[in-house]
């Protein structure tokens, strides 16, 4: 009998214990959904005709995400109205993350911008053509997202894939 009670009492320790520790990371995943969900309504933090002017590129934001709690990425699908040069593109690219930063600093941790041309746009996004892809993450790789501090991107840099 006192061996059952020990028994019950050391269960009832351990469920308690199990509720403490793993309480909190619900909450974490809980603020995750959350963090995600409302990235996406806002969506976008850049100014679309301060960067037409800047950059002399006539540009569309067709789609914008944000994924993750820590670290936070920052996507765009960006389509590009008339044919310019690769470092049309780049510059392009560079507005729209100084933008961003600008707008919402400390944020992200990367970023990552497709670019389409506006003409060889299929029904979606999704089913069409990527022309460029530029990510802006620390030291150009992403084996450092989330572990450097993100206080004044001096280490980030940007790089341009172009797939045609």
């Amino acid at each position: 009998m006192k061996r059952t009670v020990i028994i019950l009492k050391l269960i009832l320790v351990f469920i308690i214990l199990t509720l403490v520790f793993f309480s909190p990371s619900c909450k974490k995943e809980e603020s995750k959904k959350d963090v995600t969900e409302t990235a996406s309504v806002t969506g976008i933090e850049v100014d679309a005709q301060k960067i037409r002017k800047l950059t002399g590129v006539s540009f569309n934001i067709l789609k914008t995400e944000t994924i993750g709690y820590t670290p936070i990425h920052k996507f765009y699908w960006i389509s590009i109205q008339k044919r310019v040069s690769n470092q049309k593109v780049e510059e392009l690219a560079d507005a729209i993350i100084k933008e961003t930063i600008a707008e919402k600093p400390k944020t992200f941790h990367s970023f990552t911008i497709h670019f389409f041309w506006e003409d060889e746009l299929a029904e979606t996004v999704e089913k069409s053509k990527c022309i460029a892809r530029a990510t802006f993450l620390p030291e150009g790789g992403w084996f450092k997202v989330g572990r450097v501090p993100i206080d004044d991107y001096e280490n980030y840099k940007l790089n341009c894939t172009f797939l045609e």
